[in-house]
């Protein structure tokens, strides 16, 4: 099997790292996979099944210096023993047709090793003393950028922002503005929010507040509400009172992104059943 280059990231710097073909190694593709749009459904409300991956769309800025470290190879310095210890990432890439295709693979603090060894040396018939910087490969991929499709794979969050900034705007906390949005009568007549310690909510729940505030910045919230409404009925959505949605808790935070994001749908073969996105349990009516 013909060897690989394979290439990692230290401190803002890129750098060749080995050639191995990588056989039972890493095997680094991504195959098989049920596509999961991460902002559609709502990111990290969303938890991933069995087989399934997320992706986002990406643009080639958004791929930033790996993009131009792949366009120009020769820019990559040569790995040495002190910066070896540093690798944030490692990383290959194909062509086809024309098209890049990248797969990193983060490289986390407990990866990496170095101590020093006692180790044979038949030149000298002695032992040897080395001090040894080794880095672990796993068998997985944590990102995988399609050019061609304009897609980045990933299964936590965490990695994508970790390397690739960018991408932190489809997941972030909110701010002081998007609460103050969120917050206003006059802006969203439609909600009727009764949490006023926003600092105390959980961090999961200001990241959810932040993509509804985007998401709701998108549509004509006016003229999407009787939409929202209805579909919140069909659903047996509780926290409908008085022709608004009635945000009292973390929960009812959760309850608005089921709605805005669509995270309802009604089965179509055999009797009809109610369910939640993921959760493929049947929702129960609220007299049972």
């Amino acid at each position: 099997m013909s060897k690989k280059s394979i290439y990692g990231k230290a401190k803002n710097t890129f750098y060749k790292v080995a050639e191995h073909s990588l056989n039972r190694i890493w095997d680094y593709k991504l195959e098989g996979y049920n596509e999961i749009d991460f902002v559609k459904q709502g990111g990290g409300n969303y938890i991933l099944g069995e087989n399934e991956i997320f992706f986002i769309k990406t643009r080639n800025e958004e791929i930033g210096d790996y993009l131009e470290h792949i366009i120009n190879t020769s820019a990559c310095n040569f790995i040495t023993k002190s910066t070896l210890k540093d690798l944030a990432t490692i990383y290959v890439f194909d062509r086809i047709n024309d098209k890049i295709h990248l797969y990193i693979q983060r490289i986390m603090p407990t990866a990496r090793i170095e101590k020093t060894y006692l180790s044979f040396n038949p030149d000298i018939k002695l032992a040897h003393i080395e001090n040894k910087v080794n880095v672990v490969i796993y068998n997985y991929t944590h990102l995988y950028w399609n050019q061609e499709t304009q897609k980045i794979y990933f299964t936590k969050f965490s990695d994508l922002e970790k390397v690739f900034p960018a991408f932190t705007i489809y997941y972030r906390d909110a701010t002081k503005e998007d609460v103050k949005n969120f917050k206003d009568a006059t802006k969203y007549p439609f909600l009727q929010v009764r949490i006023t310690d926003f600092e105390s909510l959980p961090k999961t729940k200001l990241k959810t507040i932040a993509m509804i505030v985007d998401e709701l910045e998108k549509v004509k919230v006016k003229e999407n509400f009787e939409e929202y409404k209805q579909y919140a009925l069909k659903y047996k959505q509780s926290f409908v009172k008085n022709n608004k949605f009635e945000i009292s808790d973390a929960k009812d935070i959760d309850h608005l992104a089921d709605i805005v994001f669509r995270k309802f749908y009604t089965t179509e073969a055999g009797e009809e059943e109610r369910r939640k996105v993921n959760s493929f349990r049947t929702l129960k009516s609220e007299n049972e």
